[in-house]
C-alpha cells in the first residue's frame, strides 16, 4: 500500500497527473493551510479566502493532465492563490468606487427630492420586492440584510452549509438588479445602495 504522506511534491504530482485521487487529497492536506494564510492577509475575509483557496484546488484537479513538468507545486499553488486574491482586490476597489458614485447620485437626489420620500420610496420598493423572493431565499436576505448576521450564523441558525447562504443572497441580489433595470435610476440608485451595504 502506497504510503501518500511519504511522497514528495513531485511524486505526488507525477500521480495526480495519473488521476490519483489520494494524491490530490495528500496535497490539499499538505498545502491549503499556508495558502489559506498567505491569501487571508490579501482579503482579511476567512470565507473568501476559504473560497479562494477552494477554487484554486478545484482548478488544480481539472488541469491535472495538463501540469507538465512543474518544478515546484507549492509556488504553482501559492501563484494561483496570490492571482486569485490580487482578482478579488480589483473587484473590491471596483465595487467600492461604484458605490461611491452611487452615494455621491445620492447626495443630489436628496437635495431635490428630500429625504423623507426617497426613504419611503425606497421601502415600498424594497418591500414589494422581498415579497416577490422565493420563501428561503428571502429569509436568508433578511437575516443577512436586515439583521446583519454573517454567512456562518445564518447557516447555522437555518441548517445550511454557508455555501448554501451565499448562492441564496446571490440569487436575490440578481433578482433585484433584473426587476429594477426597467425602474428609473434614482430606484436603482436607491436599492442598490441599500441591498449591497456592508
Amino acid at each position: 500500500m502506497r504510503l501518500y504522506n511519504k511522497c514528495s511534491d513531485a511524486e505526488l504530482v507525477f500521480l495526480l497527473r495519473q488521476d490519483d485521487r489520494l494524491a490530490f487529497t495528500e496535497l490539499y492536506n499538505r498545502h491549503w493551510e499556508m495558502l489559506f494564510t498567505s491569501v487571508l492577509k490579501v482579503t482579511k475575509d476567512d470565507e473568501e479566502s476559504m473560497d479562494i483557496v477552494q477554487e484554486v484546488f478545484i482548478a488544480l484537479w481539472l488541469k491535472r493532465t495538463e501540469l507538465g513538468n512543474i518544478q515546484s507545486i507549492s509556488g504553482y499553488l501559492y501563484k494561483a492563490v496570490r492571482n486569485r486574491g490580487l482578482m478579488y482586490i480589483r473587484a473590491n476597489i471596483v465595487r467600492n468606487n461604484y458605490l461611491s458614485s452611487l452615494n455621491q447620485h445620492l447626495d443630489e437626489v436628496r437635495d431635490t427630492l428630500g429625504e423623507q420620500q426617497a426613504a419611503k420610496e425606497l421601502e415600498m420598493i424594497l418591500q414589494q420586492e422581498l415579497d416577490r423572493l422565493p420563501a428561503k431565499m428571502r429569509e436568508v436576505f433578511i437575516l443577512s440584510r436586515q439583521q446583519h448576521l454573517s454567512h456562518k450564523e445564518i447557516a447555522q441558525r437555518l441548517n445550511i452549509s454557508d455555501k448554501t447562504v451565499k448562492k441564496q443572497i446571490n440569487n436575490a441580489l440578481k433578482h433585484f438588479k433584473d426587476k429594477l433595470e426597467d425602474n428609473s435610476i434614482t430606484s436603482i440608485a436607491l436599492i442598490t445602495l441599500l441591498i449591497f451595504r456592508p
